[in-house]
Order: structure tokens, then C-alpha cells, then sequence
């Protein structure tokens, strides 16, 4: 297990990597983008096709995540994406979406590299990489 760990941090937005988590059929990955004021009014407006699919607007956007763990590498689609977030906290617009993702691989010891952004409400491209260690029951990152 690995986590958590603030991936970016900038004025209104913040990428958190919750945790990794290995299992004998592939690696978890937990992350959480939290955003308020400008950036979060434009996540709901970006992501509004998930929560209104009446919409006619088919322009849309979504946090972009890649997962490299050695030789494999792909974009990763979210499942649970947890993202009923609340309109506003103290007031002030709120986002906040917790996509978890999976990576169907060996989990022998690799460097697994995560690159997350999302242009669209200001978050630039980030990237990170954990040493994934092998144990008795799971894999851990220094």
C-alpha cells in the first residue's frame, strides 16, 4: 500500500493519490481532485454529460490519467468515479471526484508511473513515480 500524497497543489485545485494497493491480479489506484471557486464551476460544467446525459452539448472533459507499471502503459478509465460532489462548501463553487483506476498486470517489483491532468479546469500535466516492492501480502512503494 502506498498513499496518500498530494500529486499537485496549485490555488483552487488539488490531486491527491489516495493510495496504490497491489494484489496478485493487478495494482489499485485511488486518486482525488478536489477543486473550488472558477476551476470547480468549470469540472461540473466539463463533466456535466456524466451527470445529465439529456445534454446536447457532447463536448466534455474528465481528469486524464496514464499508468505505466514496466513494460505496460495505457490511459486509464475511472470505475467508481465517486464524483457527486457537493455545488458549494462555505459558499464558495466545490468539485471533488475520487476515480479509481486498475491496472491488470503482474505485480513483481517495478517503478509505477502515474501522469494526471486536466487542462480544461487548470490542472496542467503531473506526473509521479513509486517503487512498487513486493511483500508477503502486497506491494508497497517507498
Amino acid at each position: 500500500m502506498h498513499g496518500p500524497t498530494i500529486l499537485a497543489s496549485k490555488t483552487h485545485i488539488t490531486l491527491d493519490l489516495l493510495g496504490i494497493v497491489a494484489f496478485s491480479s493487478g495494482i489499485h489506484v485511488r486518486l482525488a481532485l478536489t477543486a473550488t471557486g472558477r476551476a470547480a464551476e468549470r469540472a461540473h460544467h466539463e463533466t456535466r454529460s456524466l451527470s445529465d446525459p439529456t445534454d446536447p452539448d457532447t463536448q466534455w472533459s474528465y481528469l486524464s490519467v496514464l499508468l505505466q507499471l514496466g513494460p505496460v502503459a495505457g490511459e486509464a478509465d475511472p470505475y467508481l468515479p465517486r464524483s457527486g460532489s457537493p455545488l458549494k462548501w462555505g459558499g464558495v463553487p466545490a468539485y471533488r471526484t475520487e476515480p479509481n483506476y486498475w491496472l491488470g498486470t503482474c505485480t513483481r517489483p517495478h517503478d509505477i508511473m502515474i501522469s494526471a491532468g486536466w487542462p480544461e479546469i487548470g490542472l496542467g500535466p503531473t506526473c509521479v513515480t513509486a517503487l512498487l516492492e513486493a511483500s508477503p501480502s502486497a506491494v508497497t512503494s517507498d
